[in-house]
């Protein structure tokens, strides 16, 4: 997961908190293309520069891939087409939804977009 970009409090009653970051669709998958780019041109270091590097070179998301081929989605995305969003942890039952919860995601909203969230998924303490 990754680091929390912002600052994201409890709701108030404790019940939900920001714990995380989750990748959306899914987490991007790297395959042994991006580990052999990294180690022939980025001194073996496999980061975001090696990601793209390696995607040039016609390495792709390993889940997007297999999504793909088996027809499960329209195209394999790149690694800037993947996005990260805000894991919460929820410590009552969210459906229905409750206000607690409602209120408190209004209160985040606009922290989120500014650092650039696709949105908040959601755990079960």
């Amino acid at each position: 997961m990754g680091e929390i970009k912002g600052e994201y409090s409890a709701s108030e009653q404790g019940n939900f908190k920001v714990i995380d970051t989750i990748g959306v669709p899914h987490p991007y998958c790297i395959t042994p293309k991006h580990i052999a780019y990294a180690s022939d041109h980025c001194g073996g270091m496999l980061g975001k520069s090696a990601i793209i590097g390696a995607e040039e070179s016609g390495a792709e998301c390993d889940i997007c891939r297999h999504a793909w081929k088996a027809g499960k989605q329209p195209k394999v995305l790149t690694y800037a087409e993947h996005e990260q969003a805000l894991l919460v942890e929820c410590k009552i039952d969210i459906q229905p939804p409750p206000d607690e919860l409602h209120k408190w995601l209004l209160s985040l909203k606009g922290e989120a977009e500014r650092n650039g969230y696709a949105g908040f998924a959601f755990k079960r303490a």
